[in-house]
């Protein structure tokens, strides 16, 4: 079998990149992302491991962690709280629906080339500050709230260090060898995503309490 490394956009640097561009990381956690990638490499090399290596872009879907841009959105808006928005909101980010990212994987995995490089992208670019719009947007209509009702929760805050400007996938190897792409527009996965928050309020409730801790608590430290 193949040995598969999923690994991030943050490799790359700030940058539109492919396959081919040389990695630059700007942070402890892109370097070590980038790490990883060069001992699966290393492993091929040596050894002979089968492997492949993709880099996604930014996720988005059902049972994402509430820390993540989307659903901590969708529950502070549900909650009225503050919605930090880092620097001005111009950081550019390409953003895949977690089903489709799944679906370029398993045709990677089963006829990708062994030791080849595919990026995994949403050919979906969008500043940040305008994601959080379409997201405000979608989230006031499905909960029955007049248009731009919770705009004024939008928060400015500083960046982050080593946050790159502009995190940007070509996905044209992918498509143009393995024939994938994504299924979904983001306004449409969008939608499906905030609606499936809005349904399962209690799971997002149980983990923002610290409730699924105390599951595991009870269920391994016995």
């Amino acid at each position: 079998g193949i040995d598969s490394d999923i690994s991030a956009h943050e490799v790359y640097g700030d940058e539109f990149f492919k396959e081919t561009t040389k990695y630059n990381p700007h942070s402890p956690y892109s370097a070590s992302k980038a790490g990883s990638d060069h001992f699966v490499r290393a492993f091929h090399d040596t050894y002979g491991m089968p492997t492949v290596v993709t880099n996604c872009s930014n996720n988005y879907g059902p049972y994402q962690f509430p820390e993540k841009l989307i659903p901590l959105f969708i529950n502070n808006i549900r909650h009225r709280k503050p919605l930090p928005v880092y620097g001005k909101g111009e950081n550019v980010r390409d953003w895949l629906y977690v089903v489709d990212h799944a679906q370029a994987i398993d045709v990677i995995f089963h006829h990708g080339k062994i030791s080849s490089t595919y990026n995994i992208g949403g050919f979906n670019e969008w500043k940040n500050i305008d994601i959080i719009k379409v997201i405000i947007k979608t989230v006031d209509k499905l909960l029955g709230y007049p248009e731009g009702y919770s705009l004024d929760l939008i928060t400015y805050v500083t960046d982050r260090k080593g946050h790159d400007l502009r995190y940007a996938i070509d996905s044209t190897k992918l498509k143009s060898e393995l024939g994938w792409e994504p299924s979904l527009q983001f306004e449409e996965g969008i939608e499906e995503t905030v609606r499936w928050y809005l349904d399962n309020q209690e799971w997002m409730d149980n983990i923002t309490s610290g409730e699924y801790e105390k599951y595991y608590e009870e269920m391994y430290n016995k």
